[in-house]
């Protein structure tokens, strides 16, 4: 589709549609005239902290990536961070060719079924504040200069009309109670639903392959795509740590630490199952409960 004419279908489409749907239906003419299987726009907080996926198109039969989580810390993506913060879009054509310091965003890439993703910064005020980009599941592509010009163009279109107000002001809702350590949690995939569970309900993540089962209170299980790293990155500390290279657990349901000989630690959980925890993890585990590190012994001279 000609430059020119994508330009007026999309205008178009933000005037005309409901100003709740619009931005979504814009990226739904926006993907498929770029070849991509998904397009969105992604919204970043005032801090650079964290991310959403504030609205997404997705063709027949290509995994959602909307519900997953609320909120995502920003390092996930630091790796093209870097550019987008010089507003300069990025191209990454073939997500196996990213370096090994961008491990964690090409395993989330392949979790998402991603082969290319494409993406260009949005700036108010000189502030970056959200990204549009592209997705292929199918094949290796790299985008032209030109083309992500033009994304970067469609994507000011679609973000003036997501920030534009309502037509009858709604009247503003009383003032939330302050925010609290038990807010917060993500959507775990259950089939073809997405189920919401609470940060405090997640008991155990334990690495599946290069995936994850994610074990609740109550002994419920869900099957993510996600490897450990991923949620390792993703999850909030003060309520998640990493204890093993294949367990994450709640500190919430963590009851024992249990030292043996040979330096061997575990953790028992309020459900009674036992974690091992690997040396590696060992310091973090102390520090968390609170138990003094002993310090290094020095040498005895003669």
């Amino acid at each position: 589709m000609a430059s020119a004419e994508l330009l007026y279908r999309v205008a178009q489409c933000l005037l005309t549609a409901p100003p709740t749907t619009a931005p979504a239906e814009a990226l739904a003419l926006i993907g498929p005239a770029f070849d991509a299987d998904r397009a969105w726009l992604i919204r970043l907080d005032e801090a650079l902290q964290n991310f959403s996926v504030a609205y997404e198109w997705c063709a027949d039969g290509v995994l959602a990536c909307l519900p997953d989580f609320p909120d995502v810390p920003v390092a996930l993506i630091a790796h093209p961070m870097r550019d987008f913060l010089q507003n300069r879009t990025v191209v990454l054509a073939d997500i196996e060719a990213l370096p090994p310091d961008a491990q964690i965003l090409k395993e989330e890439m392949r979790r998402e079924g991603n082969c290319a993703t494409a993406a260009a910064p949005l700036f108010r005020a000189g502030r970056l504040v959200a990204l549009v980009g592209l997705d292929d599941t199918r094949k290796i592509h790299a985008w032209t200069g030109a083309e992500m010009e033009e994304l970067r163009r469609l994507g000011e279109l679609v973000l003036t009309a997501a920030d534009r107000p309502a037509t009858k002001p709604v009247p503003a809702p009383a003032a939330p109670p302050p925010a609290s350590a038990e807010a917060g949690g993500c959507f775990l995939r259950a089939g073809n639903c997405h189920v919401q569970v609470r940060w405090e309900d997640i008991v155990t993540i334990a690495a599946d392959g290069d995936h994850s089962r994610v074990r609740l209170a109550g002994g419920r299980e869900f099957f993510e795509l996600k490897a450990l790293s991923v949620w390792a990155a993703m999850l909030p500390e003060t309520w998640f740590g990493r204890v093993h290279r294949s367990h994450i657990v709640g500190w919430k349901h963590v009851r024992r630490l249990r030292r043996a000989s040979g330096g061997r630690w575990t953790l028992e959980l309020d459900d009674a199952a036992v974690l091992p925890v690997g040396r590696n993890f060992q310091a973090s585990v102390r520090n968390h409960i609170n138990l003094r590190p002993v310090p290094a012994r020095r040498g005895i001279r003669n």
